[in-house]
């Protein structure tokens, strides 16, 4: 199976960028979408359930929502 990675991400966040610019470096393909947060799609609200606030990386179904960590992510 192939791997499948989404960032769910504000454009002017400083936090979504530091993943933008950790996944360049590694070389990760990966779907970005654009959130509006005053109103969250179903994906960030079940990705993000307890703070739905964005950055989450999406790797093959499981979500990562803190960016320290997901910059970390192999």
């Amino acid at each position: 199976m192939a791997d499948h990675v989404v960032l769910l991400g504000f454009w002017p966040s400083p936090f979504g960028m530091r993943l933008r610019i950790a996944l360049a470096e590694k070389g990760v393909q990966y779907e970005y979408k654009d959130e509006d947060l005053r109103n969250k799609s179903p994906l960030l609200l079940q990705s993000n359930p307890v703070h739905k606030k964005v950055p989450v990386l999406i790797h093959n179904g499981k979500a990562v929502s803190e960016s320290l960590i997901c910059g970390k992510v192999h």
